[in-house]
């Protein structure tokens, strides 16, 4: 009997490593199905627009698994991208002083850092790591994208100029429309400490840099306007009128500034031409009542009659009823105003702007969207109740 035991032990001890070693693989057999769900279900939860959710699944997946630089990489941006910015920071700070990865995998890390620093608003620790990998080769040109968005956001234009100017080559031209803002921003500054000639070379610069900015012309416009020099003031906002066509009610407001006089028949000339290109119902309801100043009203209301047949535009309506008003007896007055009223205050209440990039209006005009800070994205919304 004992015999039979002693013979049967080499048995059992194999029987239970088989055991134990089945175990261990259906352990990481688990495991890795595990990984494998979480992975699946986060693409699943894309697909059906879940994306926190989706974020969910991949954090498990990413911590399920023993970590690479790829994985802790994505893990950290993942963490940034949520609102989990401390998260982030420790991680790819931790990552960027590893001994155990190469150099090149510490400078990316670096930037991924940079990137969360921004994200928490602590931007003077981002530009500390940027103004070394702004020179790297391979990093320069995400680096100098990043140091602009910095400096922009600290609104220091010099610096975010000089940066461009260094880095032009890297960034290859396509910052030419961000780059010409701040020297806007810049000359903006120099107008509030009095440099009026200072800011309008700074204007100037800002068209060189980007020669469609309407917004460089725009406000050098002021300034010649300021100076009396109304016919080169003139110039730069018929010159916006064809960059953009739909500038007419942005304009509008320049361009009376140039007239001191709305009986001088070249302003007259100037809505005309400034109506032909730009279609604005604003620019057109101008131009009416200087016809009706300088001609009357009949030929007033036959040119808004005519402006009415080709655009659908409550402004249009309100001034007719205006136009058609004046010498009516008191009662058909009274009721004529009661209905212009009601359009006015539609009027009021619609925004005239909008951004086409994200959605946002808003009735006053920006050079930066508030929103998606996109710059000159807000346009003069059209239609019946815009322009």
């Amino acid at each position: 009997m004992f015999e039979l035991l002693f013979l049967l032990l080499p048995v059992a001890a194999v029987y239970g490593y088989y055991m134990g070693y089945n175990s261990s693989r259906q352990k990481q057999q688990n495991i890795k199905n595990k990984q494998n769900s979480n992975y699946l279900k986060g693409f699943d939860y894309l697909l059906n627009n879940k994306q926190e959710k989706a974020v969910d699944k991949f954090i498990a997946f990413l911590n399920s698994k023993d970590p690479s630089f790829e994985s802790s990489l994505a893990l950290g941006n993942l963490f940034r991208q949520r609102g989990e910015v401390d998260k982030a920071i420790a991680l790819h700070e931790k990552m960027s002083s590893d001994e155990s990865i190469d150099d090149s995998e510490k400078e990316t890390a670096l930037l991924e850092l940079s990137r969360d620093f921004i994200s928490a608003g602590l931007l003077d620790r981002a530009e500390d790591i940027l103004v070394k990998t702004v020179d790297i080769p391979r990093l320069q040109h995400e680096s100098a994208i990043l140091l602009l968005s910095v400096y922009e956001k600290e609104q220091d234009y010099a610096k975010a100029i000089e940066v461009a100017n260094r880095y032009s080559t890297s960034l290859e031209g396509r910052q030419s429309r961000q780059v010409s803002q701040y020297y806007c921003e810049l000359a903006k500054q120099q107008l509030l400490d009095g440099n009026k000639d200072t800011a309008a070379s700074t204007y100037r610069k800002a068209i060189e840099c980007c020669n469609k900015s309407i917004r460089a012309r725009l406000e050098l416009a002021e300034i010649l306007v300021s100076q009396n020099n109304f016919l080169k003031a003139s110039q730069l906002i018929k010159e916006v009128s064809i960059i953009e066509p739909n500038s007419g009610v942005i304009c509008l407001d320049k361009l009376k500034k140039c007239f001191p006089n709305s009986a001088d028949p070249n302003y007259r000339f100037a809505l005309e031409d400034l109506v032909h290109r730009t279609n604005s119902a604003e620019a057109m309801v101008e131009l009416v009542k200087t016809v009706e100043q300088q001609s009357g009203k009949e030929d007033a209301e036959a040119l808004l009659l005519s402006f009415i047949k080709n655009k659908s535009n409550l402004k249009l309506f309100s001034a007719l009823l205006e136009l058609r008003s004046h010498g009516t007896d008191a009662t058909s007055n009274e009721s004529i105003m009661q209905i212009k009223s009601i359009l006015d205050a539609q009027i009021a209440l619609s925004n005239r702007y909008s951004c086409p990039n994200c959605g946002f209006e808003s009735k006053i005009m920006f050079w930066q969207c508030p929103s998606c800070r996109k710059w000159e994205s807000l346009k003069p919304k059209i239609g019946l109740d815009g322009d």
